[in-house]
């Protein structure tokens, strides 16, 4: 069974646990059998973290325990859900291993990151075939190691959590370091994004007669988008000239999406518009190869931003127009 194999199946069992909601340990020493030789230490890795550990970093208690398989080469492993229980939610996943060497578990797995010294051990990120998942790994001996996986969403929030996490587990392997206070508990949740655009109406950011003088609609209609975050609200001013020509006009209020984030405007801009004390970066042929869309961003702050869609579809060499014009407009309407 090669690398992606032994770990699919490691995720597949862990994943069958936190479904069934097995929460038994079983006690006792294991002993050798006569004639046998010695028996491999048991080990509990939801011992690694403690419930007022587990309960501080944000996960729900008590942790869910897998045992070790030889059939599929996978460690001994416990799994903690956040308390934040949606779709978006975390899974924290520690494993410790004897018996067994990280090269044969990993098996040819790719060093994503160099290692890092954290409670006391040295932590090194392996790559995983989980979308989203951060694995870093310590070895403890000749055939013993441990692990901290995290998986969400966002890859890079999930290398935090791994790493705000390692410390509190290596206090509990050989070699680690006391663990460091908890202080403030760790939420998988983002922060709800403040500041003027959490609560601003984007269709206030076009005055009736302003829409008229771009040759929109007066009024326009209000949405919600999950992209690029659930924390988008648009408006979208319909376009007065019947289905070809000019394109509708939308002005999208990211609170918590910086500029750069906005789909197509990873490169460099084509030009910038300045108005009311602020730069605008402007983007043509966005998100679209016939050349005939055109966004403007403006950003708030590293983490804010305002976007302005529109287009012609007629002309690529007029994409831009009802955009630049837009722009002072907008400018204009916007929060102090």
């Amino acid at each position: 069974m090669g690398f992606s194999g032994v770990r699919a199946g490691l995720a597949v069992a862990a994943a069958a646990v936190l479904l069934a909601g097995c929460t038994g340990t079983v006690g006792g020493t294991a002993a050798p059998v006569p004639g046998q030789g010695p028996v491999k230490p048991v080990v509990d890795p939801c011992r690694l973290l403690d419930q007022p550990q587990a309960d501080g970093l944000g996960y729900q208690v008590p942790g869910h325990g897998v045992p070790a398989s030889e059939a599929q080469r996978a460690p001994a492993m416990c799994l903690w859900h956040s308390k934040d229980d949606t779709q978006d939610s975390v899974i924290l996943n520690v494993g410790w291993a004897v018996g067994q060497t990280l090269e044969d578990y990993l098996q040819g797995a790719v060093v994503k990151a160099p290692p890092v010294k954290l409670g006391g051990l040295d932590w090194t990120r392996y790559g995983s075939f989980i979308p989203g998942s951060c694995d870093l790994y310590t070895t403890l001996g000749a055939k013993s190691y441990a692990f901290v996986s995290v998986s969400f969403k966002d890859e890079d929030r999930a290398c935090e959590l791994a790493k705000l996490t390692i410390p509190q587990v290596a206090a509990h392997l050989p070699g680690g370091r006391p663990a460091p206070p908890i202080t403030p508990p760790v939420s998988s949740s983002p922060a709800q994004p403040s500041g003027p655009l959490a609560t601003l109406d984007p269709c206030t950011l076009l005055k009736p007669e302003q829409a008229a003088q771009l040759k929109m609609q007066s009024t326009g209609r209000k949405n919600t988008s999950q992209s690029p975050t659930a924390n988008v609200t648009y408006c979208l001013w319909d376009d007065t000239d019947g289905d070809r020509g000019q394109k509708a006009f939308e002005v999208w209020l990211g609170p918590d999406v910086p500029v750069t984030k906005w789909v197509g405007m990873d490169v460099p801009p084509i030009a910038q518009v300045d108005a009311g004390g602020r730069t605008w970066s402007v983007f043509g042929n966005f998100n679209d190869s016939g050349g005939v869309n055109c966004a403007a961003g403006l950003a708030l702050g590293d983490t804010s931003s305002v976007e302005i869609v529109s287009g012609y579809l007629d002309d690529p060499a007029h994409s831009c127009d009802a955009v630049k014009a837009g722009i002072p407009l907008v400018t204009a309407n916007l929060p102090a």
